[in-house]
C-alpha cells in the first residue's frame, strides 16, 4: 500500500512542477492582454513566490499613467503546501512499516 501512495503522490507532485514549467515557458508578453480580445498587452514576469506569471499594464486616467498589476494567486501555496505535507505523511508511514511499529 505504502509504495502506491508514495508512486501517487510522485505522480501527482511531477505533473504540477509540469504545469508549472509548462506556464513558465509560454509566459511572455503575448500571454497578457488587458482584457480578451483586445490588442493591449502589458509586459510579463515571472514570480517564484507564489510562483506564476506578473502582468503588468500602463493605463492612462485623466492624463496620468497608473501601472495595473495581476498577481498569480496565493492558492498555489496552498497547493505546494498539500504536496509537501502528503510527502511527509507517506515518508512517514513508510519508514514506520519498515521498522515494524506499524
Amino acid at each position: 500500500m505504502f509504495v502506491l501512495w508514495a508512486a501517487l503522490w510522485v505522480l501527482v507532485t511531477l505533473a504540477w512542477f509540469a504545469l508549472l514549467g509548462f506556464e513558465w515557458y509560454a509566459s511572455g508578453p503575448s500571454s497578457c492582454p488587458l482584457e480578451a480580445g483586445t490588442s493591449l498587452y502589458g509586459t510579463s514576469d515571472w514570480s517564484w513566490f507564489p510562483p506564476g506569471q506578473v502582468c503588468v499594464w500602463e493605463v492612462t486616467v485623466g492624463g496620468e499613467s497608473y501601472p495595473v498589476t495581476e498577481q498569480p494567486s496565493v492558492a498555489r501555496l496552498g497547493i505546494l503546501a498539500v504536496l509537501l505535507l502528503w510527502g511527509t505523511s507517506v515518508l512517514t508511514l513508510g519508514l514506520r512499516r519498515r521498522s515494524g511499529r506499524e
